[in-house]
């Protein structure tokens, strides 16, 4: 089992009661924007601290039983909604910084043009692409948590980099979230859906 979730939190008006299990490569937590789906993927990766309940990611309890692992000592890996690139760094030595074979990850994901260049030199869509690959770069033995990765993405784009990361991560386990009802078909994975703070169905 990747991920087991079995939390409330209340954070502003939104109540969230979230119980589900990940155990497929590839997990989607999907419903409409202001759901609740990013405040259950900060509350795995450890950024969210939840009212109680408990999380376990590859086995390993995180969260309850007394137990709180600080975010960077769990085995996720993340990519948010907005790329977080250092911006004197360039695209190689950002991805230097994911630990994992920086030579290979620029063909797998098509960026070897953009190696040399800095974050300030790239458009949005680049800058995002980039972030995503440095999370995925060294995932493997970890889950990988993408809060919604591809959007602003164009169609093209966004299946390369989707095809690079089931090139790259092979087994690697991935929760990601959409709510992008065509993104759900394309990735043909597990989906857990998300109304209100609640897990509705899976």
């Amino acid at each position: 089992m990747a991920v087991e979730v079995d939390v409330q939190h209340r954070l502003g008006t939104l109540k969230l009661e979230a119980v589900f299990r990940a155990s497929e490569p590839w997990t989607l937590l999907f419903g409409p924007s202001g759901s609740g789906k990013s405040t259950i993927l900060r509350t795995i990766a450890g950024l969210v601290r939840p009212d109680e309940g408990r999380v376990s990611v590859l086995e390993e309890t995180v969260v309850g039983d007394g137990v709180w692992v600080p975010a960077h000592l769990r085995r996720v890996r993340w990519a948010g909604q907005r790329a977080a690139l250092f911006p004197r760094k360039t695209v190689g030595e950002n991805l230097e910084l994911g630990g994992g074979d920086v030579d290979r990850a620029l063909d797998v994901f098509g960026v070897r043009g953009l190696k040399d260049r800095r974050p300030g030199e790239l458009s949005g869509g680049e800058r995002q692409r980039v972030s995503v690959v440095r999370a995925a770069i060294g995932a493997r033995g970890k889950v990988l948590l993408l809060d919604e990765p591809f959007a602003g993405l164009d169609a093209g784009v966004r299946d390369g980099l989707i095809a690079g990361l089931r090139e790259w991560l092979g087994g690697t386990a991935v929760i990601s979230v959409t709510h992008d009802v065509g993104e759900a078909f394309l990735l043909g994975a597990e989906v857990v859906r998300v109304e209100a703070g609640r897990v509705v169905g899976q």
